[in-house]
């Protein structure tokens, strides 16, 4: 009975956050639409070209941004995720969470690819000739995240090569743990060499609409994307009984 409960609790939580995430999500495309300026005034938002040429204005594009920083915001979450799901397997061995490390780098794997996508399709307007992978340049910020989507991909296939379920998990949560630290090198990549990326969003935030939308596009997205890796951790969980059952 009490198991029983527990796994209902979890699926309403998980229903929860899944609307308020959805509910706000439509809230802010209606708001970058509708409440956003339509034109940033000249020079208030630019990037400098990676050749140093003259700034160049983002105008619309800048409304990307309210689906890149959340999907990066809730990349950073899953990498951490990892890590503490890694290290409490190696605590106590208890499979719920390496099915929790695995539901985050599932998603991160989802998040990641959206911060990628969203990223590469700015960068093609902002310092791009517009044609697509044209504004991809190997500049540290984005090497970093794509080897850190390539290793949420490897945890996920290279768990699959292990022999045994006992070293399925013990590569599983090692695996987590060398993910977590890996965001912070993403992060700070912005530092290091020459970068087109801009070094902050300090000047995204000068009109208060941007920063409404902003801020509840990071809450709203991060809280979807958060109901997913409640949804899969479930759905782990649920193959994990069913593989115990059959090996019974």
């Amino acid at each position: 009975m009490g198991t029983e409960t527990k796994s209902s609790n979890a699926w309403l939580v998980t229903t929860v956050l899944a609307a308020l995430g959805l509910i706000g999500a439509q809230a802010v495309l209606y708001m970058s639409y509708y409440y956003t300026p339509v034109q940033i005034s000249e020079g208030t938002l630019w990037v400098v070209t990676p050749d140093r040429g003259n700034p160049i204005n983002l105008y619309e594009s800048y409304r990307i941004f309210f689906i890149h920083l959340p999907a990066a915001y809730s990349t950073a979450l899953c990498c951490g995720i990892c890590l503490v799901g890694g290290v409490m397997w190696l605590l106590s061995k208890q499979p719920k969470w390496e099915a929790l490390t695995v539901a985050s780098a599932e998603v991160g794997l989802v998040t990641g690819a959206m911060v990628l996508l969203t990223g590469t399709l700015w960068a093609d307007y902002a310092w791009g000739s517009g044609r697509i992978g044209s504004g991809w340049n190997w500049e540290p910020r984005l090497t970093t995240m794509l080897i850190l989507w390539l290793a949420f991909a490897a945890l996920l296939v290279l768990r699959r090569s292990m022999d045994t379920p006992r070293q399925r998990s013990a590569m599983t949560a090692v695996y987590g743990i060398l993910l977590g630290p890996l965001y912070p090198l993403v992060s700070k990549a912005i530092e290091i060499g020459q970068t087109s990326h801009p070094r902050n969003f300090s000047d995204l935030l000068t009109a208060p609409e941007i920063a409404h939308t902003k801020n509840l596009a990071s809450i709203a997205l991060t809280l979807a994307l958060m109901a997913l890796v409640a949804l899969r951790f479930q759905w782990n969980r649920l193959g994990q009984q069913i593989e115990q059952e059959r090996a019974a």
